[in-house]
């Protein structure tokens, strides 16, 4: 029996056909690729998820009604987030630079998601000691060097059984002298080891999905 017409036949050639389906899909493309371009002409670290679509779904599934993002950049992250947690769902996301978070506002208006989505200014280290509220779901796309802090606030406002998504637990193999990879290090360990999360790592080491047990 021969493949359908177009059927992928390689791993490559599934990677090529997930990357062009789901771009094309992707309802917040338009602010991944101003974030790219942002990020291009201001020679800045924004860069979007990879994968908006999968936290989308990870806030359907997990039923996510109090989400909180941890580094916001021009805000393609929590929008898909608010859009997974669906009406009546609301995100916190903190963001250190203040042009940033404006931009982001934007497009969290333009999109009709202003009043579901709240932005702090400010580093995590100084916003996460603040929040006192319980979380279904926290998205950790954060600074490496304040990884292991942060990860002490997350077991303290997550909810039992709520989900942390860490992102960019690799970053030594792009960049050596990024400051922090030893706290990150640490923190992959972390999350795999104790007691307190149930964690499994996404295969590309992209992403690690923990419970708060």
């Amino acid at each position: 029996m021969s493949l359908p017409a177009g059927e992928p036949a390689t791993p490559e050639a599934v990677r090529e056909w997930i990357e062009q389906q789901t771009r094309k899909a992707d309802r917040f493309r338009h602010v991944a690729e101003a974030s790219d371009q942002h990020r291009a002409h201001h020679g800045c670290t924004v860069y979007p998820s990879s994968d908006g679509s999968l936290l989308g779904v990870l806030a359907a599934a997990s039923r996510a009604r109090r989400v909180l993002e941890v580094g916001c950049g021009l805000g393609y992250s929590a929008l898909w987030l608010a859009y997974g947690a669906g009406a009546g769902g609301s995100v916190e996301t903190i963001e250190r630079d203040r042009d940033h978070a404006e931009l982001a506002r934007r497009h969290f208006a333009a999109e009709g998601m202003g009043e579901c989505i709240k932005v702090h200014i400010g580093r995590a280290a100084a916003i996460l000691p603040t929040l006192r509220d319980a979380y279904d779901l926290i998205y950790f796309d954060g600074e490496p060097a304040e990884s292991l802090a942060d990860l002490e606030h997350f077991a303290r406002v997550l909810r039992p059984g709520g989900l942390l998504i860490s992102a960019n637990l690799f970053l030594g193999q792009y960049d050596p002298t990024i400051p922090g990879l030893e706290q990150t290090a640490e923190y992959r360990v972390r999350i795999l080891n104790s007691e307190q999360w149930l964690t499994a790592y996404c295969a590309d080491g992209d992403k690690a999905l923990s419970i708060r047990r």
